[in-house]
Order: C-alpha cells, then sequence, then structure tokens
C-alpha cells in the first residue's frame, strides 16, 4: 500500500503530500479541497472537476497517489474523521449541515448509509459476535431488553420481533421502568441485551454492570468496541454510525437488531409453532380492522 494511506493520516495530509509529486491539475484539484475542507471532499466528483478545471484522470492521479482507491474511500475517511471529532448534535450540525455542506447531502447520506450496514454485517459475521449472541438469546432462561433516549426505539424493535419467535422476551427501562425487577430475578442463565450509543447513557451502563455482576450475559449493542457499555458486555455488537446529518446513523443499528431477531428466529425449533399460535390469537382477539 501506499505509504500515505496510513489510517492515522490526516486525509488532507495525505492529499498535500501527494499533490507536490503531481502536475498542475492534480494541485488545482488540491487547492480546491483545501479550501473548502472538509465540505469540498465530500462534494461529487464532477462538482470537484467543474471548480478544479481538472480531469477524471487528474482526479484518478491524486486519489491513487494519496493512497486513496477512489473518492468514495476518500469521503469515508473524511466522513470517519468528522465523526470521531464531532462530539455534540450541535457541533454535527455546523459542520455536516451548514450552507457549504448541503450540495450533494443526500448521495453522501447513501453512500455513508450503505457503508455502514456492509461494514457493520460483515465485521460481525466475521468475528462470530452475532453468532454468539443468537447463541445466548436461544440458551437463556429469561430475556431482557434495554435502552434509553433515542437507544430505547431499537430496543422496543428488538423486544417485539424477539417476543414473536421466543417466550420470556422483556423490555425494560423507558418511561416506565423496572430495573430493580430485572436485577431482583437475574441469574446466570439470563441474558440482558442493552443498547447504548454515545452519549451512552448512565442508567443503561449501571443496569448493564449490575446485571453483569449477577453473573447472566450482558449482549451490548454500541457503536465503540472499547465504549463504556462494551465493558460491562460478555458479547459486543457494534454497528458503524458515520453520518452526514447532526446525529449519527442509526441505520447500521437497525441492521442488527433486524440481524439478530432474524438469525435467532431461523435457528429457534419452536419458533415457527410460537408464530402460528400468534396468528391465532390475532385472529381470536381480532385488533386488526380488516379491510
Amino acid at each position: 500500500m501506499c505509504p500515505h494511506a496510513s489510517i492515522w493520516s490526516d486525509p488532507l495530509a495525505m492529499l498535500a503530500d501527494a499533490a507536490r509529486d503531481l502536475g498542475a491539475g492534480e494541485q488545482a484539484l488540491f487547492d480546491v479541497l483545501s479550501a473548502g475542507y472538509p465540505h469540498a471532499a465530500l462534494q461529487r466528483h464532477d462538482v470537484l472537476l467543474e471548480r478544479s478545471g481538472a480531469t477524471r484522470r487528474d482526479l484518478h492521479r491524486l486519489l491513487t497517489a494519496a493512497g486513496f482507491r477512489d473518492l468514495a474511500e476518500l469521503q469515508a475517511r473524511v466522513a470517519d474523521k468528522l465523526n470521531d471529532e464531532l462530539r455534540t448534535p450541535a457541533a454535527r450540525f455546523e459542520v455536516r449541515l451548514g450552507p457549504a455542506a448541503r450540495a450533494g447531502l443526500l448521495p453522501r447520506m447513501t453512500v455513508l448509509e450503505s457503508d455502514n450496514v456492509a461494514t457493520t454485517l460483515s465485521e460481525l459475521d466475521d468475528n462470530g459476535a452475532l453468532s454468539l449472541a443468537v447463541d445466548a438469546l436461544l440458551g437463556a432462561r429469561r430475556r431482557w431488553i434495554t435502552g434509553a433516549c433515542r437507544s430505547h426505539a431499537f430496543a422496543h424493535l428488538l423486544a417485539t420481533d424477539l417476543s414473536a419467535v421466543l417466550g420470556q422476551v422483556a423490555l425494560v427501562g423507558g418511561p416506565a421502568g423496572r430495573e430493580i425487577d430485572v436485577l431482583t430475578d437475574a441469574g446466570p442463565h439470563d441474558v440482558l441485551v442493552a443498547f447504548a450509543l454515545r452519549r451512552y447513557d448512565a442508567s443503561t451502563l449501571r443496569l448493564a454492570g449490575a446485571f453483569a455482576g449477577t453473573g447472566g450475559t450482558v449482549v451490548a449493542v454500541t457503536d465503540d468496541a472499547a465504549g463504556p457499555l462494551a465493558e460491562h458486555a460478555s458479547i459486543c455488537l457494534t454497528a458503524a454510525t458515520a453520518s452526514a446529518s447532526f446525529s449519527d446513523s442509526p441505520t447500521a443499528v437497525a441492521a442488527v437488531v433486524h440481524a439478530l431477531a432474524t438469525l435467532t428466529a431461523a435457528r429457534s425449533k419452536a419458533a415457527g409453532r410460537r408464530l402460528a399460535r400468534r396468528e391465532e390469537a390475532v385472529r381470536r382477539l381480532t385488533p386488526y380492522a380488516e379491510p
């Protein structure tokens, strides 16, 4: 790999090093990128070429000399760097949704969200964490799901889908709160799936830590494998949350929820029977109005 391409290098510095060794077209491209950095690096290639007067070949030469396969890789690196540095929604709003960043916003979102899902599911398959989480859920006596604030939506989604195919699934946290009941009843054969994303709700962290202390299995769904929730987890499912918005992306987290519920259903011997019984209950209670 080109020496410019260290994952620890600043993308702009990598481009600067490469541009010094190239021609006028590549230098003009770098001037446009540096003048409007980081927003300019997130523009479409045709916008960059029009503003710089460079050619597609110039762009290709600059990117490859800097160690990037293509513009998409550069943009992913810039987005990752911004994601790490911008700690609050207010800070992210100014950088990501200000006037200079609005052009090409939807295409950037499309690329980022696709990459988040593909990277997350591929890594969880490769490292075996998703399979371990499914094993834990299937082998558990009781299964609790928790998450607060924004993460409560993911917890609610997983609890809803899991309860369709497994018994003894309960949602805790949120407005009602059942944390004391959880710790009263929890034991080594129980599982807590906990959701916490930056800035990591303190009540979720306390519950996860206390649950781990009972000998139960904590499955963390989070955005940082070295973060505060992961410290309490036996199994950590890490989702990529790079975003073009003021909020971190929820897309890969939702994909993890969907994959976890789907794989659990596929491997549960009783899932089909439970779904059939639920359909019968639906028929008897008729919660849905027929057209």
